[in-house]
């Protein structure tokens, strides 16, 4: 059961063990899943969920009430009244900037399963706000997770994303510079 101890992760687990048992496929994107890799660097208050399938309204309100969510007045949002975190289903497909996503990764606790972006492409994702709204908290994130998953973290992948998103007028290799010049720092992100 989720309460004001619950932490952003036991909520993730938890609504994607519920929304599973309700044959809702859902992957953890955004602020939540750079949190989930990187979780000392960086703090998110909301979990992002992109629906695989397209469940109705009623369903994917059944499956959270058993967590205690209810849907807020922001529309597609759910809030719980004893925790802070809340939870949100942008519209799909599950994509960052130009590319859709099809490989998804797996986090295990327990015997729950917890479908979220891979470590790069949960990146792309912070690197898109970067980008394109000049957040430098989602750079700030996107360093985060590339230091703490540096194993898993595709830069070839990255830096060809980068140049294909660029163009039309923008060109985005001085913020990819500067994203690999972070990473390349210790401590700090």
């Amino acid at each position: 059961m989720i309460d004001e101890t619950s932490t952003l992760e036991d909520v993730c687990f938890g609504v994607a063990v519920a929304l599973d048992r309700c044959s809702i496929e859902a992957i953890l994107t955004g602020g939540s899943a750079a949190t989930m890799y990187a979780p000392h660097a960086y703090t998110s208050l909301d979990a992002d969920f992109v629906l695989a399938n397209f469940p109705d309204r009623e369903s994917l309100r059944l499956a959270l009430a058993e967590l205690g969510f209810v849907p807020s007045a922001t529309l597609g949002m759910f809030e719980h009244p004893h925790s802070k975190f809340t939870i949100d289903f942008p519209k799909g497909p599950l994509a960052v900037g130009g590319d859709y996503i099809h490989e998804v990764a797996t986090l295990e606790r327990a015997n729950m399963h917890l479908r979220i972006l891979t470590p790069t492409d949960c990146v792309r994702d912070r690197l898109a706000h970067f980008y394109y709204w000049g957040d430098y908290t989602a750079l700030k994130a996107a360093v985060a997770v590339a230091q703490s998953q540096r194993g898993s973290v595709d830069l070839l992948k990255l830096r060809a994303w980068t140049e294909r998103e660029s163009g039309a007028g923008s060109d985005h290799s001085p913020k990819f510079s500067e994203f690999l010049d972070r990473i390349a720092r210790t401590g700090d992100p």
